[in-house]
């Protein structure tokens, strides 16, 4: 188990950066050296603001990337890895969209993201346009990595320390700790009689390093408002079998993970997190990520794991598509059906997920890929059932969906 990422959270609009920088900074070195001094393997330190329509004076664009670059060449002073700049407005108009893939192009340390719901409302001009900006930020390289800094969000709220996802909120200066534990899992599972000794090994693992970890943060001095708002313990792989989550749910009896019974693990997993008395903040979820992890990359490029078992897993609290390398030359009409496809699952379970898709230029589905980037595997190029979609469902603005009521 490592710390993936201690991740802040400022306000570029509560007034001077240099107060915030201050606190932020000070605590970042002061908790990295006190968790490593105790054992404790900390990966990154990333910087996420509050949605970037908020701070930037978006109407004049070269006024806006000015801003950015300087914030993230600040932000690299300061020690920080990477800087997400939060979700543009929802609604998203014509002149943002254009925005972001030249945001995302000014430096390759920025994350953007943009939300496709709100409240009980998917917005079809939201999911069109971030189709749109994938098809666009893909085309920017000859490997599509790009979209790797880009995302989709439905019902994701503020202080989830993951990317793409994180973002602060209005007036908070704050921080959260993103954990890389898919090898607890496996070792959880590997070592245990039956299911039920599995579970209990996991959650009292993560619950002892919770511990250790806020008994280690209440140490140091948080300076004036810096609130810790809690650890995020999604099983997050990392590209090498020993830390897996493909490999996690095989060591509960599934032969290969997209064959039948990986539901049931799933849900047993995701149930096992909803129990841990951690103090949370994001998804604590499953995190699926296609390119991030060698089973899933395997298991996909083998036809055994399609996009939407990715998706149904997703509907027993996995944390959405991430990562998946589609066709380059597939159409934004048809991305948008499947980022619909997110939004409306989201919505209906009230739920959090994000859509992270890589269309891969000159790439067809089953050809292989391979990044020159240590955290993700060799993979294939994925594809989708798709035959169009059309009105009704196709007009107007939004898309209503009610949240499944809870019967008892």
């Amino acid at each position: 188990m490592r710390i993936r990422s201690i991740t802040y959270f400022i306000d570029p609009a509560m007034g001077e950066l240099d107060d915030q920088f201050s606190i932020i900074y000070a605590h970042s070195r002061s908790a990295q050296a006190a968790l490593e001094k105790a054992g404790f393997e900390v990966q990154s330190i990333r910087l996420a603001t509050s949605p970037f329509p908020t701070w930037l004076p978006l109407a004049d664009k070269q006024i806006s990337q000015t801003k950015i670059e300087e914030l993230a060449a600040r932000a690299e002073k300061n020690g920080f890895d990477y800087l997400s700049l939060g979700p543009c407005s929802f609604h998203t108009d014509q002149e943002v969209e254009d925005l972001i893939p030249r945001f995302l192009s000014s430096t390759e340390s920025i994350f953007i993201t943009m939300p496709i719901t709100t409240s009980h409302q998917i917005s079809l001009q939201d999911v069109h346009s971030s189709a749109r900006v994938i098809s666009h930020v893909a085309a920017l390289s000859e490997d599509g990595f790009g979209n790797l800094r880009f995302a989709a969000l439905a019902n994701v709220a503020p202080f989830t320390p993951f990317f793409p996802a994180a973002y602060g909120a209005a007036g908070e200066i704050a921080f959260a700790i993103a954990m890389e534990c898919a090898d607890s899992a496996i070792i959880a599972f590997q070592a245990a009689p039956d299911i039920r000794h599995g579970c209990q090994h996991m959650r009292a693992e993560f619950e002892t390093k919770a511990a250790q970890i806020e008994k280690i943060l209440a140490q140091l001095d948080n300076g004036n408002n810096l609130q810790f708002k809690g650890f995020d313990f999604s099983l997050a792989p990392y590209p090498e079998e020993w830390c897996s989550f493909g490999k996690a749910l095989e060591s509960m009896g599934i032969t290969a993970i997209g064959s039948a019974g990986s539901l049931a693990a799933a849900s047993i997993l995701a149930g096992t997190l909803d129990q841990g008395t951690w103090r949370k903040a994001g998804f604590n979820g499953l995190m699926m990520p296609i390119l991030e992890d060698a089973i899933l990359a395997q298991r996909s490029g083998d036809g055994i794991l399609s996009v939407y078992d990715v998706l149904q897993y997703s509907s027993v609290c996995g944390t959405g598509l991430d990562t998946i390398p589609l066709p380059g030359e597939i159409s934004s009409e048809k991305i948008a059906a499947l980022l619909l496809d997110i939004a409306a699952l989201s919505l209906r379970l009230d739920k959090p997920l994000t859509a992270r898709l890589m269309p891969i230029p000159g790439k067809v589905a089953g050809e292989e890929i391979e990044f020159d980037f240590s955290f993700f595997s060799k993979g294939r190029v994925l594809d989708f059932p798709y035959q169009g979609i059309q009105p009704p469902l196709t007009v107007g603005d939004y898309l209503s969906i009610n949240p499944r009521p809870i019967i008892r």
